[in-house]
């Protein structure tokens, strides 16, 4: 029995260890959509560590190396962009969102405009109240889409609400 277990193991080590790739990855992929980059590359990195040609996280780490090379991405810029004042009482989320792409556009002086995807059926959104102040406009859509209880993905022009995947609600 004791000449089975190192056998054992050595058979099930590379199932474990894709399983933790798995994860990793879906980590990854869930922030590169979230559009932080940073975190999305460490871990995508991982995961070509253990797995060199693992081709899900090579091509995230040529978009993302497309995105640092083009400058600053919609994230970035919405980090910088203080909006000083955002306050909401019983809004619908769409004219929250609205609402701060107006003001990032104000506050920049028309250089940076926020394209908003709305892509939530109608009847599945919730009204939100929030009172913000001096924020940054990427923080003010985080706690927008968290109030609603809705999800944002960043494109390289525009940011995507989606109602909340069911199956990543939990570990969120």
């Amino acid at each position: 029995m004791k000449r089975f277990l190192p056998i054992l193991l050595l058979m099930t080590s590379p199932l474990m260890a894709q399983k933790s790739n798995s994860g990793a990855l879906t980590d990854a992929v869930r922030a590169f959509h979230g559009g932080d980059y940073e975190t999305a590359s460490s871990l995508f990195q991982a995961v070509l560590a253990s797995d060199p040609k693992n081709q899900a996280a090579q091509n995230y780490m040529r978009m993302i190396q497309a995105q640092q090379k083009n400058g600053s991405t919609l994230p970035a810029n919405l980090k910088k962009v203080i909006l000083p004042k955002v306050e909401f009482n019983d809004a619908s989320p769409k004219e929250a969102f609205e609402f701060v792409a107006q003001q990032v556009q104000k506050q920049t002086g028309g250089k940076q405009t926020v394209n908003v995807v709305w892509m939530v059926p109608e009847g599945q959104e919730k009204k939100i109240t929030l009172k913000l102040q001096s924020i940054p406009a990427f923080e003010a859509l985080r706690y927008i889409g968290d109030a609603a209880g809705l999800q944002l993905e960043y494109d390289t022009f525009a940011v995507k609400v989606k109602p909340v995947d069911p199956s990543t609600a939990s570990t969120q």
